[in-house]
């Protein structure tokens, strides 16, 4: 099965647009993809400055709230992911994905002028309303823009501008306190520059996807289903093995994005603290582990997506499990990600994550129906959401009663039942075989 190559090609790379996508649109959710998910990673990473320095949280309690903060965070997107996926299906993705943007933007300038725990979760549910709107559309379009053959090329390149867009904001933009302290800045004030900084980036990046995307709904009026017919598909569309196997992987994918970005920093920060650092150079060098990861899951990306295109994308699945059960399982050797093991260990991690991010994507993309195709992402980002709900929610209790390590134990269990799940669909029900003949 060739490209459609009357169609646009988003240039350098070999992604071949379907019908009616601009080169600009591609480059666009490009952007798209590095604003958004970077400014998700943000806020875990920025909070536990905010909690420490704003509003003096013990050490001690700090796992659970953080954990319960984005539980906050997941309740809201559970209950409007799949709502923002059938608005989309009706008024187009482009006003979605921009208004969600300044609803982060508006969540960040309330996290900046937090001063009790009330207004921080305050900050954490108007964001959320963003993140909710912003993650589901970055699937969604996602999803709309490549021709089949290039999608998991496309879902590499994303990811890459994902693993850039974290990097940029978590390595970049968390040092603005520290730069700022050292010039003498009261240590609050840093923090406010810190989160303003990024609203402002946040507020940009919603004017460029306004310009930059496709406008229109993605279907004539009188094609598309009723909104309770959209509501159902996402659950009906789980009788096949297939979109029900991508639901699972979106849930343990989310998940693992999230612990990763919550529970290093955190870890790090005690754990070097209590080994006698300060805490400006603990987190300093957690930060540097969590970069690090991302800097491998950012190279890995494309690989990942080359390979999903050769293989049936169950089995790719599959190969994305053993990274991340390996990954997560090997944090209960470490007594502390600084240790001279926790680099390898993240890194191997770092690959999982990235891998079954791309692959569950690549798969509910395959999978799901056309006309209908931002009820059933807007059900696969719910999934990924409950993931996170019970990653941080339970990961965040663990790590303060258990061990520090505990969340990620927590995910490697999820990872081992899912690789399991995996082989059994590949066995069942492969599916399509990209590149190849048809099974169903």
């Amino acid at each position: 099965m060739g490209p459609d190559r009357t169609c646009a090609r988003l240039k350098p790379f070999p992604i071949w647009l379907a019908p009616g996508i601009s080169l600009a649109n591609g480059w666009t959710l490009m952007v798209a993809n590095f604003v958004v998910i970077g400014s998700l990673a943000f806020i875990n990473v920025a909070q536990g400055y905010i909690l420490k320095e704003h509003l003096k949280i013990a050490e001690d309690i700090q796992g659970t709230v953080s954990g319960d903060l984005a539980l906050w965070n997941e309740l809201i997107i559970i209950a409007l992911s799949s709502p923002f996926g059938i608005m989309a299906d009706r008024i187009g993705r482009r006003p979605v994905i921009a208004v969600g943007m300044l609803a982060v933007s508006a969540g960040f300038v309330i996290y900046a002028f937090a001063d009790s725990l009330a207004v921080l979760t305050l900050g954490r549910v108007v964001y959320s309303v963003g993140a909710a709107a912003t993650s589901a559309m970055v699937a969604t379009i996602g999803a709309d823009y490549p021709q089949e053959v290039s999608r998991g090329k496309m879902i590499g390149v994303g990811s890459l501008m994902n693993a850039l867009g974290i990097v940029a904001l978590t390595v970049i933009l968390a040092q603005v306190p520290s730069w700022l302290r050292a010039d003498g800045m009261d240590p609050i004030v840093a923090g406010r520059w810190m989160m303003m900084i990024g609203a402002i980036y946040c507020a940009a990046a919603a004017v460029v996807f306004q310009i930059g995307l496709k406008a229109g709904a993605p279907a004539a009026k009188g094609e598309r289903t009723p909104i309770l017919g959209l509501l159902r598909v996402g659950f009906t569309e789980a009788r096949n093995p297939r979109v029900a196997l991508a639901y699972a992987a979106a849930f343990t994918s989310r998940g693992d994005l999230v612990v990763v970005g919550l529970f290093v920093t955190l870890w790090s920060v005690q754990a070097g603290t209590a080994a006698g650092l300060d805490s400006a150079t603990a987190l300093q060098r957690g930060t540097i582990v969590f970069a690090a990861s991302q800097t491998v899951a950012m190279l890995w990306a494309p690989i990942m997506g080359l390979i999903m295109d050769r293989v049936n994308r169950v089995t790719a699945v599959a190969i994305a499990m053993v990274f991340a059960t390996c990954g997560y399982f090997a944090t209960a050797v470490l007594a502390s990600p600084l240790d001279a093991l926790g680099m390898p260990v993240f890194m191997v991690l770092a690959i999982g994550q990235v891998s079954a991010l791309i692959t569950s994507q690549g798969l509910i993309g395959q999978e799901a129906p056309v006309r209908a195709r931002g009820a059933v992402v807007g059900m696969f980002s719910l999934w990924g959401a409950a993931g996170i709900l019970i990653a941080t929610g339970v990961g965040g209790r663990l790590f303060d009663s258990w061990a520090p390590y505990a969340p990620f134990v927590l995910m490697g269990v999820a990872n081992l039942a899912l690789l399991v799940a995996a082989i059994a669909v590949r066995l069942k029900s492969p599916g399509l075989m990209v590149g190849r003949s048809a099974i169903e």
